[in-house]
């Protein structure tokens, strides 16, 4: 493979430049009258390349060869001197030569380079003639006039115009790379065929010129990506190459992005700005049809080639031109907000006005400006706190807390302590907030809030949960809120599983009523009575709308109690990818929400993605969330059930005992924790410890929540402890209590629990019937461990059941997909993947999503074992 410092690839494209200068010098090496060769081209075209091959080749054929190269020099004959000093012949010093001592210099030197021909070929070789003194650059010109019968050649280049026209010199231009000759270098240097989308990409960014191109690949040969400190550096050096007055207009129009308004702002004509932008888009200079993130890199690549202060400048008279023409305030205020100082009234009216009407991530940028400004104005802090709520809770939490401080109006006061709380999830001001002169909704609002957050809290759950109380009514949007966690707090004391459900649709009744806080109370409500279609409805709905709102960190919520659903369901698959959309948006914006990090881990360990797991429990920091109950005892069953994976039964055990202590503590009848002391027993049971205690619990809870799910985990909880064929019948009717819920996964469990007794009571053929149950239930759950382990068993009492094979599904994968398979297979994350592959990272999660229903996998471990295969 070639790599990018190899000599070579600077010279892709330019055979045909170098045969047409070895024609003229070979006739000067016979005397037979070759001419001089210019070379023009753009900076970075190659020219420098060209003539030290060129250089290379004529010393090879024996000529005498004479290189110098322009360097900006003024004083007469420097750069002719330094060219024919190698040979020995002396240019003698003039200062402010008179033509007729400069003619006599130019005769003299070009007799003694006829003189060395004489003896051998001389070929003179001079780049960047345009950055050569006045005076060597005229006495090319006499050369050039003179070249003839002499075995003398001359090989120039420039950039930049020239001061004398050369008139008999040959002109070989150097132009931008074609497609074909960027795709062939690409191949030659990335040692990989590339495709059409790619192939453009990098003539867009590099303009076909081989220097900018070379950067270009020379980054992605060293980090496998396309970094933004490239792309910013190779638009940079491409715009100094352009004339000034095509600096000034593409910078103008990097910051405007009006091509109407470019000459004002440019200094230029309308008609000179006209051409300029044509000539600019004609050589990719813009980054259009960049991708957009590469495209944004690229126009603050184009702002690099002016000093900081200039900018500013520019983005001053922006505004000013932008204000004056009537553009939209929005365009206005984007320039003001890079503006050190906005110090006039007119300057703060378009901000107010951009916030007012903009989307969400713009009005912040606004509204912090104005804040910076305004910094005692209550409104501007909580508008700008709410559009950083739903992405970034921590700042949003500040400006609410500077704002409570700034207030006095009881009403205005209780809110932003519900903001606040709701925000950071904290009681930090709900308490101080209280006032006799509160409204009764505020008030309401209050106690919802309060109870929302006391409901997760350990040391705050049993007294929460005693004193919650229902509203007399469920008109208002308060007490909908209140209704909610009072359902989840009738439900987590183990109160009336009715009156429970009744809470939760009447807090749920008003569908255009978005509080995630309280609909998530209600959801879950319904999901543990087995309502869970209602329950998925309503967390539809919810994702779908804080998606549409923009408050990401509500959707992120809203999918992981989503990806509850879908697991009770036995939909691993859309679980994990719920799951696995809500650790995404945890990890972009540095969430600390360790719940979507557990639940993806207790995915993944179900599917078989150990690994995963691991990685994932490993970034939850345990003291962080000992606090919070729901989250606590989730992470200890994950840690349980991964430990058990790995076949260390004691450690399992361990933690599923501690879990329990942690579900113990909180003094409640929960029913929601059913599926936790279920796996508590089982994973105690193998371990050989004492159950009584958890299936005590397991029963309790049963009577307390009577609904079909509670039941069969009591009857499956007893069997797991419990020989002989009462045991039997006990699995059984847990399977068949499962199956009418239904629940897939915990039905599988109870089959397997069948297949297991019936093989130790010697009854293979009731196991086989069992195990092959469980087999199906497992594989269309998703759950890779289970289907393992009873299909192992059904195999070993002589059943037969051909493992389910994806191999012969590839051939249905479109190539694009199969890219990105095999990225995902090796642990590319999506972002690296769309990185690579020059594609958004939805593209990649469609890509995957699809691949993962044609191959009838549900994780990238499962990939990886289709490709292996």
């Amino acid at each position: 493979m070639n790599t990018l410092s190899e000599p070579g690839t600077e010279l892709f494209g330019r055979e045909s430049v170098l045969t047409t200068i070895a024609r003229h010098t070979a006739a000067a090496r016979r005397g037979a009258g070759g001419q001089a060769v210019l070379v023009r081209g753009a900076r970075g075209s190659g020219k420098s390349a060209v003539l030290r091959r060129t250089a290379a080749t004529e010393s090879r054929a024996g000529a005498t060869v004479l290189s110098a190269v322009g360097r900006g020099e003024r004083r007469p004959l420097a750069v002719a001197r330094r060219l024919l000093v190698q040979a020995g012949v002396v240019v003698p010093e003039l200062t402010d030569p008179a033509p007729a001592d400069l003619h006599r210099a130019y005769r003299r030197m070009w007799r003694d380079v006829v003189t060395l021909a004489e003896r051998t070929p001389v070929c003179l070789v001079l780049d960047d003639l345009d950055a050569c003194d006045d005076e060597t650059a005229r006495w090319v010109d006499f050369v050039v006039r003179r070249l003839g019968e002499e075995r003398v050649g001359l090989v120039l280049s420039h950039t930049s115009p020239l001061t004398v026209d050369l008139a008999r010199a040959h002109v070989a231009g150097l132009r931008p790379l074609t497609t074909r000759q960027i795709r062939d270098m690409i191949t030659a240097t990335l040692n990989f065929t590339p495709d059409d989308v790619f192939t453009d990409l990098c003539l867009r960014l590099s303009g076909g010129i081989p220097r900018h191109l070379t950067t270009v690949l020379s980054d992605i040969q060293a980090t496998h990506a396309l970094r933004r400190e490239s792309v910013e550096l190779v638009a940079a050096r491409r715009l100094r190459d352009q004339p000034e007055h095509l600096c000034a207009i593409a910078t103008a129009l990097v910051v405007v992005d009006r091509d109407e308004l470019v000459a004002p702002l440019a200094g230029v004509s309308a008609r000179l700005a006209e051409n300029g932008i044509s000539a600019l888009r004609q050589h990719h200079l813009l980054g259009d049809g960049l991708p957009d993130h590469i495209r944004e890199w690229y126009r603050a690549g184009v702002l690099a080639v002016l000093d900081p202060a200039e900018v500013l400048d520019l983005r001053h008279r922006a505004a000013i031109v932008l204000d004056e023409s009537g553009q939209d305030v929005r365009a206005v205020a984007d320039q003001l907000v890079h503006l050190p100082a906005v110090d006039t009234p007119w300057m703060s009216q378009v901000l107010r006005e951009a916030a007012a009407g903009g989307k969400s991530r713009n009005a912040e940028r606004y509204l912090r400006r104005l804040v910076e400004l305004h910094p005692d104005d209550i409104e501007l802090r909580v508008n700008l706190a709410t559009g950083l709520s739903r992405h970034d809770p921590a700042q949003a939490c500040e400006h609410l807390a500077a704002a409570f401080h700034r207030t006095t109006d009881p009403d205005l006061r209780a809110a932003l302590a519900v903001k606040h709380a709701l925000t950071g999830r904290t009681r930090t001001f709900l308490r101080i907030a209280r006032d006799p002169a509160l409204s009764e909704d505020m008030a309401t609002l209050l106690d919802a809030v309060r109870l929302s957050i006391d409901l997760d809290d350990v040391h705050a759950v049993a007294s929460a949960v005693a004193g919650a109380r229902p509203p007399e009514a469920a008109d208002t949007t308060a007490q909908r809120c209140l209704l909610g966690v009072v359902a989840e707090a009738t439900m987590r004391g183990g109160g009336s599983m009715d009156d429970a459900v009744s809470y939760a649709r009447a807090a749920l009744a008003d569908p255009d009523a978005l509080t995630d806080w309280s609909m998530l109370s209600a959801a879950t409500v319904l999901r543990i009575a087995g309502h869970t279609a209602e329950a998925l409805a309503v967390l539809d709905r919810a994702v779908d709308a804080f998606s549409r709102n923009g408050d990401s960190l509500a959707q992120c919520r809203s999918l992981v109690h989503r990806a509850l659903v879908h697991q009770s369901l036995g939909e691993l698959d859309r679980a994990t990818k719920d799951a696995s959309a809500a650790v995404r948006a945890v990890r972009e914006r540095g969430w600390r929400l360790p719940r979507a990090l557990i639940l993806l881990a207790w995915l993944s360990v179900q599917t078989g993605n150990t690994p995963l797991a691991e990685q994932l429990l490993h970034e939850v920091d345990e003291d962080d969330i000992r606090h919070l109950t729901p989250v606590h005892r989730e992470y200890l069953r994950a840690c349980g059930w991964l430990a058990h994976a790995r076949d260390d039964i004691e450690l399992a055990a361990d933690r599923m005992a501690a879990c329990a202590a942690v579900m113990k503590a909180t003094g409640l009848s929960d029913p929601s924790t059913l599926p936790t002391w279920s796996d508590v027993v089982q994973i105690l049971s193998l371990a050989g410890r004492d159950t009584t205690a958890a299936v005590r619990e397991v029963d309790r809870l049963a009577q307390v929540w009577p609904s079909r799910e509670a039941a069969a985990f009591s009857l499956l909880a007893r069997a797991l402890t419990t020989t002989g064929p009462g045991a039997l019948d006990m699995a059984k009717a847990a399977a068949d209590g499962f199956a009418a819920v239904p629940s897939p996964l915990h039905q599988a469990r109870a089959e397997l629990l069948l297949g297991r007794r019936h093989t130790g009571a010697g009854e293979t053929r009731k196991a086989r019937k069992h195990l092959r149950t469980a087999v199906g239930l497992a594989v269309r759950a998703g759950c890779k461990p289970l289907a393992d382990a009873a299909r192992t068993l059904l195999l070993g009492v002589g059943g037969r059941m051909r493992e389910p094979s994806t191999m012969d599904s590839l051939a249905v994968l479109t190539a694009s997909e199969r890219k990105v398979v095999g990225l995902a297979a090796a642990g590319v994350t999506n972002r690296a993947i769309a990185d690579r592959l020059f594609v958004t990272v939805r593209t990649v999660e469609v890509h995957l999503t699809r691949a993962y229903r044609k191959l009838g996998v549900s994780s990238r471990a499962q990939l990886a074992d289709v490709l292996a295969s």
